[in-house]
């Protein structure tokens, strides 16, 4: 038996279940992975964070230190600018570009905020359930573009991170034979 062709203009949101469940599990594993990236980006901190320690701990010898000790040196200090730019910029990631689409403001929390409470609880009910799918699909693109940013500074992060691991390396060993 075939479901008669069902109208979703006409069916208030507070009543729907399984249509929006392909949207919402979408925006979940969207938010998903931006967390996973906050997350990794956290790691790398604490690996540069352990590699400056070393790297600082000697630095009160510094002058009577070779002169390719004090060049790898500095090359540390200036790989670690970057690194912490692209850091913070994979923490602070945000969309910057502007949807094609008209928004009813019902899920960003900026839109929610706005309005009067009461205002939005009206706002959020009289809106048919494709606006809700809208708004939800809407918030699922600006999300991804949100994870796209996040994950290519998390690999430039990653990268400089690299660079700085090789750097203590060849740090470390110019220290055991120049000492």
């Amino acid at each position: 038996m075939e479901k008669p062709d069902v109208d979703i203009k006409d069916h208030n949101i507070m009543t729907s279940y399984d249509e929006s469940f392909v949207p919402w599990t979408l925006y979940a594993n969207i938010q998903n992975s931006i967390q996973f990236a906050d997350n990794k980006i956290n790691l790398l901190f604490v690996i540069a964070g352990i590699i400056l320690s070393i790297v600082l701990g000697n630095v009160e010898d510094f002058n009577n230190q070779h002169w390719t000790y004090k060049v790898v040196f500095v090359l540390i200090v200036i790989v670690i600018i970057p690194f912490m730019y692209y850091s913070i910029r994979t923490v602070a990631a945000h969309v910057k570009h502007q949807p094609d689409v008209p928004s009813k403001k019902l899920y960003f929390f900026g839109d929610i905020l706005s309005m009067q409470a009461s205002q939005y609880i009206e706002r959020f009910k009289e809106q048919p359930r494709k606006a809700h799918y809208d708004e939800v699909l809407l918030q699922i693109h600006n999300l991804s573009h949100i994870a796209k940013k996040k994950f290519e500074n998390y690999a430039k992060a990653l990268y400089l991170l690299c660079v700085m691991i090789c750097l203590l390396l060849v740090l470390l060993v110019i220290e055991a034979f120049t000492s």
